[in-house]
């Protein structure tokens, strides 16, 4: 019947009768209550109180509301309408006696009591009856004042229905907000979630929940379709939007990466501030991140060196709408091609150099042993050696934690530069530091967008072996901590990154399916394809030479210098003349295992060669 009821909204005329009938029962009521004073002394008087009332109420725009929606403000305007009847009314009889004015405080109590009843009657009534099952039943985690906010925001919803509160805070867990309780996880939550009626959705309303409380509550909901998001804080919210708008899915990222970074301000403003720095790959996906990293620290100028045109174009057209005093230059140029290098050198008086260039997939490099060599090898040689000569102060070079023991191209021709880098730095008064660290998540070619569409299309999502292993860190993480390293390092030293533990991909995958409300190898088939050409089981941050020590930051490792003999420096550069002159993919190979004797090849071709 309710439904019925409030299907349509109704015009302002049935307002305005319901208001004269509760006017008027105020009257009465109060005449039956307090009979001794007739300061409404007849129907004549009633109606003039009457007629002020409505009057008032409609000069305020007391009618222009919905009664289904009345706020705080709607009570203020019935309020103000009734005080100046009142008054009006008073007037009018001629009120001079306490006795009389007391009558008038009771007639306005009375008055805006029912007005206001009825109206919360309605709001509630209409909310019972159309927040039913076909709405999101939601949980707010935080049950602070951006949650409050929140739910406030949501009250009025034709989607989402709030339900209550989770929150970590024990002076919090058993009380009620606004007749919603607050609850902590815990097993009595659990009954009411496994409950036909039980929760759609979480909906994150504080940015202070810790990584673990973080992963307690994707744990507590991963077995059930139940999507958890984020919202920003109300006061950062985009202007004409409302929270609906703005809330973003929970994503796998925000389960991995760990809480706030801490980073040594002062030395990274010190070491960038007014610099001209260089970097290279900065059309990828860990060049782009440095050089936005870069910006909180004002260098002088950033030149975007990289070989891709649309990649190097979008990030212009995102750095073009950044508000910054820093100047950019774009050189669409190979760090193969030593000219293009020592052009940009010449032409800009570079302080820091990023050199994060390289070919990083595994399957296609394990292909293309040539290429890879030239460009991950000779173009790490080609700006170290241009650095050098023209005196930059501090070279930071990107590697990868598949440069430690080795079981395909890439990661061999990355520990190649490493060596390279490694033997060079005694000889020169650059800093040098290396930076070695793990997968990247949301990076070019990251199994993370692989799952994503693979979920997207409905599966299945394709896992390579149930047992592999990697490490992972988010974009910003690792940005962070190679700017660090830059600012803080000493000459010659490789740094580690604390990747925290490795995570098993089938469980990413799993994870990831059920942050899209699904359910693995019910709505979305798991397929193990096999371990790809090149690829091992799990990676490692350390050769057996290294050691590790602690530096100032806990996320940073400084592993042992190592000693590069001239023999394997010569060989490095037979190489690079090898693969120039275009020799046989057999005899690079070959040559690449001489000079690293931990590289072992996997699932490929190469693993007769010697």
């Amino acid at each position: 019947m309710f439904q019925k009821i409030f299907k349509k909204h109704y015009s302002k005329k049935y307002a305005f009768v319901m208001d004269a009938v509760c006017l008027t029962l105020a009257m009465e009521l109060l005449n039956f209550l307090n009979g001794s004073i007739l300061v409404l002394r007849g129907w004549q008087d009633k109606i003039t109180f009457l007629f002020f009332s409505l009057m008032y109420i409609l000069f305020f725009k007391g009618y222009s509301m919905f009664l289904r929606f009345t706020t705080f403000i709607d009570i203020s305007k019935l309020s103000l309408g009734l005080i100046l009847s009142i008054v009006s009314y008073s007037i009018y009889i001629g009120a001079d006696t306490r006795a009389h004015f007391n009558y008038l405080l009771l007639l306005f109590y009375f008055s805006l009591s029912l007005l206001v009843f009825y109206r919360l009657i309605v709001k509630i009534l209409y909310n019972r009856t159309t927040k039913d099952d076909m709405l999101l039943s939601t949980l707010l985690y935080g049950a602070g004042t951006n949650g409050v906010r929140v739910k406030r925001a949501l009250d009025d919803s034709n989607s989402i229905k709030v339900v209550g509160f989770l929150d970590d805070d024990k002076s919090k867990i058993g009380r009620t907000i606004e007749g919603l309780p607050v609850q902590s996880l815990n097993n009595k939550l659990q009954k009411i979630s496994n409950k036909g009626s039980g929760v759609n959705q979480i909906i994150i309303t504080t940015n202070k929940l810790s990584q673990k409380n973080k992963n307690s509550l994707f744990n507590f909901f991963k077995s059930k379709k139940v999507k958890i998001f984020k919202v920003p804080s109300i006061d950062n919210l985009a202007i004409n939007k409302g929270v609906i708008n703005d809330l973003t899915p929970f994503k796998i990222e925000d389960l991995l990466k760990r809480d706030q970074i801490n980073i040594d301000q002062d030395k990274n403003k010190k070491q960038y501030f007014k610099k001209a720095i260089l970097v290279t790959g900065a059309a990828g996906s860990i060049g782009s991140e440095i050089v936005r990293q870069l910006l909180k620290f004002s260098p002088k100028e950033i030149i975007l060196f990289d070989n891709n045109e649309n990649s190097l174009f979008n990030i212009k057209k995102e750095l073009e709408n950044k508000k910054s005093k820093t100047n950019f230059h774009y050189l669409l140029k190979s760090v193969t091609d030593l000219n293009s290098v020592e052009f940009c050198f010449s032409k800009f008086k570079i302080d820091v150099v990023f050199h994060a260039a390289a070919y990083k997939h595994v399957y296609m490099t394990e292909n293309m042993p040539r290429a890879t060599i030239l460009n991950n090898i000779l173009g790490t040689k080609n700006i170290i050696d241009t650095a050098i000569n023209r005196g930059v102060s501090t070279f930071v070079f990107v590697s990868t934690d598949k440069a430690v023991n080795p079981s395909n191209i890439m990661g061999a021709s990355k520990r190649i530069a490493e060596m390279y880098v490694s033997g060079i730095s005694s000889e020169n008064k650059t800093k040098i530091i290396t930076t070695r660290f793990g997968n990247v998540l949301g990076s070019n070619g990251s199994v993370v967008p692989i799952f994503q569409g693979q979920i997207a299309k409905g599966g299945p999502v394709t896992v390579t072996h149930p047992k592999v292993t990697r490490f992972f860190m988010t974009i910003t993480e690792a940005c962070q901590l190679v700017l660090e390293a830059g600012a803080t390092g000493n000459h010659g030293e490789i740094y580690v990154f604390d990747m925290g533990k490795p995570v098993k991909i089938i469980d990413l995958a799993i994870n990831m399916i059920r942050l899209s409300g699904l359910i693995e190898n019910e709505d979305i088939e798991i397929k193990f394809s096999g371990l790809n050409e090149g690829e091992k089981l799990y990676e490692e941050l350390l050769t057996d030479q290294e050691n590790l020590k602690k530096s100032h930051n806990k996320l940073i490792f400084i592993a042992d210098k190592q000693k590069i003999d001239i023999s394997v420096k010569t060989m490095i550069l037979q190489l690079i003349d090898d693969a120039s002159n275009s020799k046989s993919t057999s005899s690079l190979v070959s040559s690449i295992k001489n000079i690293v004797p931990e590289f072992k090849s996997t699932n490929s071709n190469y693993k007769k060669l010697k």
